[in-house]
């Protein structure tokens, strides 16, 4: 039987993986930076932002910083205490995985209640039903990056170099609005984010295809395997190679 459970988690800079068969898992953002990789998509995890980890979803992560995050395990289709004519709402934002901005408000409440639980632990199960309760209540913040079109375009030219030019007038904005908008919607800036993206992608061919890694290097932008694998162990804390034996 699964419950829910708020609690705050500290991580390493050992790269790990794993899935939750049950429950749905949101990620807050507290101090440094959470890696996550899930699906085809990834990004930091940082004070601002949740990532939501769909039931099932098998998801990669590990962080540089050892950074910390206020976890919530939750049931999808069990309402928390107070929770329940939301029902539907709740099922709707825990069905697919997704990294998320928080607004003020928002950020606020994670930084409160992490101290509380911190202090009370007894607090947690009241506090869990606070915190999806203003996720329920509340819109996401409309993000002013069209996301889907861009992840498209990097995947279809990431074999090449790309600009952040290019990026910029496919979102319809300058170069320094983009910037803006990367580091507001990504916590990231747009060179980082192309990174991150070609080295998700590598992951992604690692585990699921028998290519070569010299031609996943090619195919992710990279110019030799040896600088892939430097750029790969960096981000990922082990090598392509490593990787590759696991699956």
């Amino acid at each position: 039987m699964s419950t829910t459970r708020l609690d705050i988690h500290h991580y390493s800079g050992d790269a790990a993986a794993h899935t939750h068969e049950e429950q749905a898992q949101l990620v807050f953002g507290l101090q440094g930076t959470l890696e996550l990789a899930f699906n085809n998509d990834g990004g930091p995890v940082q004070a601002g932002r949740v990532a939501i980890i769909a039931a099932s979803d098998r998801h990669a992560f590990f962080s540089p910083d050892q950074g910390r995050c206020l976890v919530l395990d939750v049931d999808p289709d069990a309402p928390l205490p107070g929770l329940e004519p939301q029902r539907d709402s709740q099922l709707k934002l825990l069905e697919h995985s997704c990294l998320s901005p928080l607004t003020p408000a928002q950020t606020q409440l994670v930084s409160s209640l992490a101290g509380l639980i911190d202090q009370q632990p007894w607090l947690a199960e009241q506090s869990a039903a606070l915190l999806l309760g203003s996720l329920l209540g509340q819109p996401a913040p409309a993000r002013r990056l069209p996301l889907e079109k861009l992840n498209a375009f990097i995947e279809a030219h990431m074999a090449y170099p790309l600009e952040v030019a290019d990026l910029a007038r496919l979102s319809g904005l300058s170069s320094s609005r983009f910037n803006h908008w990367c580091l507001q919607d990504l916590g990231c800036t747009p060179l980082e984010y192309l990174r991150r993206r070609r080295l998700l992608r590598a992951r992604q061919l690692l585990e699921h295809s028998r290519l070569p890694v010299s031609e996943i290097a090619a195919r992710c932008g990279y110019g030799s395997q040896s600088a892939f694998t430097q750029a790969f162990r960096k981000h990922w804390q082990q090598s392509p190679s490593s990787l590759r034996k696991q699956h």
